[in-house]
């Protein structure tokens, strides 16, 4: 089959349609592959894959992250459960410690930036959706760059800022459930605020909640310019907003999208499988499953 591309009305994102990812052909792939990085988010409708069928069609893009903690996965380290419903099925509150690291999710981020070497792509699958809200929405930090004035640019070409899980958590109260062994090895980062894409060669914005400050700026102002770019930069028309039903995959590039949940009543429950694809590097990943 020939996947069907229809882009949504934003400057990023797409929906994919006549393709079974669980039976993918490599022309197939080639093509989805090939979308991807012209809209940086693809969404595939009523997929309903089973998790070894979602961890299959990941490895398609590269070798698979595993989760920092083990919070949030139930066995094999390459998925994580972004979920607050328990064992019992009885939900978490919003005042726990997972309902505080869930909470962390609703601020524009991309996934991993805190990591040494951070993730190239996500994909996320929707197994429980709540009866209102729980939406998804990304933001295109290509066009984020592109909107910039030329001084900005120049300005920012060569600024570096920290990434701090501790940080980005920290300001949710998000800090409990994690063992001290997990935060140290979570040391903050150093990250380009312009990065260019590997594969299309663009430039785009390097933002988002784990951003703390700027080398060598003030670092109380250069945080309160980092949240502000970051306001700037996620604003139509480079905003798209994915209303979840199950059985959805969404699959983005964490290289040049920011993403953020939208909430949803604490009573409803939410469960969700993501898989993430590590970063490129030459380096030894010591992330990778």
């Amino acid at each position: 089959m020939t996947p069907e591309i229809t882009p949504t009305d934003a400057t990023l994102g797409a929906v994919v349609g006549n393709v079974r990812l669980a039976a993918l052909d490599g022309e197939a792939f080639a093509a989805i592959e090939e979308a991807w990085h012209a809209h940086a988010v693809l969404i595939f409708p009523g997929q309903h894959l089973s998790e070894q069928e979602q961890v299959d069609f990941s490895r398609r893009f590269g070798p698979l992250e595993r989760s920092l903690t083990k919070t949030h996965t139930q066995g094999d380290p390459a998925i994580i459960h972004l979920s607050n419903v328990k064992k019992d099925g009885t939900l978490w509150g919003a005042d726990s410690d997972t309902g505080r690291l869930l909470k962390g999710n609703n601020y524009w981020h991309t996934d991993s930036s805190y990591k040494r070497i951070p993730a190239k792509a996500s994909l996320l699958t929707a197994k429980i959706v709540p009866r209102t809200g729980g939406e998804t929405a990304f933001a295109d930090m290509r066009a984020a760059y592109d909107a910039l004035d030329a001084a900005m640019r120049d300005w920012l070409a060569d600024k570096i800022a920290v990434h701090s899980y501790a940080y980005s958590q920290g300001k949710v109260g998000g800090m409990g459930g994690i063992t001290q062994d997990e935060w140290d090895d979570l040391p903050p980062v150093e990250q380009p605020v312009i990065r260019t894409h590997p594969a299309t060669g663009r430039r785009n914005l390097y933002i988002g909640r784990h951003a703390s400050h700027i080398v060598g700026e003030d670092h109380d102002e250069s945080r309160k310019f980092l949240e502000e770019l970051c306001v700037e930069a996620c604003r139509p028309p480079r905003i798209h907003i994915h209303k979840w039903q199950v059985g959805d995959l969404v699959i983005w590039d964490n290289r040049c999208v920011l993403h953020r949940g939208l909430g949803h009543p604490a009573d409803q429950p939410r469960r969700m499988v993501r898989t993430t694809i590590a970063g490129d590097s030459d380096e030894a990943n010591e992330w990778v499953a």
